[in-house]
């Protein structure tokens, strides 16, 4: 079986409300690995230009 890969962000909110472990949880109960975690601040220009 090939190893499938995919990404995910936490958005600012859920980070602000404490939820990282619970979503990181969520993945993982769903049969998810988490290979890679970081934590980065963006710019409002990065930050759109990702979202546009």
């Amino acid at each position: 079986m090939a190893l499938e890969r995919t990404f995910s962000m936490i958005k600012p909110d859920a980070t602000r409300r404490n939820l990282t472990g619970a979503i990181t949880r969520m993945l993982e109960e769903a049969g998810l690995r988490v290979i890679a975690s970081r934590r980065v601040w963006m710019s409002r220009r990065e930050a759109e230009g990702f979202y546009a």
